[in-house]
């Protein structure tokens, strides 16, 4: 890619129930979904959401967005649907559950991105049962391996990815709830 913060879609996971009811919460002049948007806006010049339908219907439809036709909220039906809609070779995805992560991780991940079928931060402190990646890059090619992991009654994107690619480990000092890792 040339320039990967032009060509790169960033997806935000929206679609989850857990904060469905905060989205619209005013977080001073902005709403915590408008907060959240202009964040990762700041770093991408693509950015859309993946929402359920229902949500389509709801308030969100000033955003660009793509629709998770799964009626699961699991995280990783809302990665396939970001992969599924791709219209290049990776990704960037985060979610709304990370609004607060400092700059600066999103644009190093993409400066050390090489290809690989993710690259995302983990905690090494954190209990390995309780961290998902969700706040990175993948590539296309792992949508088939999703659908299969999910086909299988697997939700849990986190052995996928580490095998897949790259972990990094968050940088001394960023507390790990800042990139929804807890």
């Amino acid at each position: 890619m040339e320039n990967p913060f032009r060509e790169m879609t960033c997806y935000v996971l929206a679609g989850g129930e857990r904060g469905r009811d905060e989205h619209f919460v005013k977080e001073g002049p902005l709403t915590r979904l408008e907060k959240s948007y202009r964040r990762y806006a700041a770093v991408f010049e693509r950015v859309a959401l993946v929402l359920k339908e229902d949500q389509a219907r709801e308030k969100y439809l000033n955003f660009p967005h793509v629709c998770d036709e799964e009626t699961d909220s699991c995280p990783a039906y809302g990665v396939k649907a970001a992969l599924d809609s791709a219209e290049t070779d990776a990704v960037f995805i985060g979610s709304l559950e990370i609004g607060e992560f400092p700059l600066h991780l999103a644009v190093e991940l993409v400066r050390e991105y090489n290809g690989e079928a993710f690259l995302g931060y983990y905690d090494p402190k954190a209990d390995p049962d309780r961290s998902q990646p969700l706040f990175g890059i993948y590539s296309t090619e792992l949508a088939p391996k999703i659908k299969a992991m999910l086909a299988s009654g697997k939700r849990d994107l986190r052995e996928l990815m580490s095998g897949a690619g790259r972990l990094l480990p968050l940088p001394e000092g960023v507390p790990a709830a800042s990139i929804g890792l807890n």
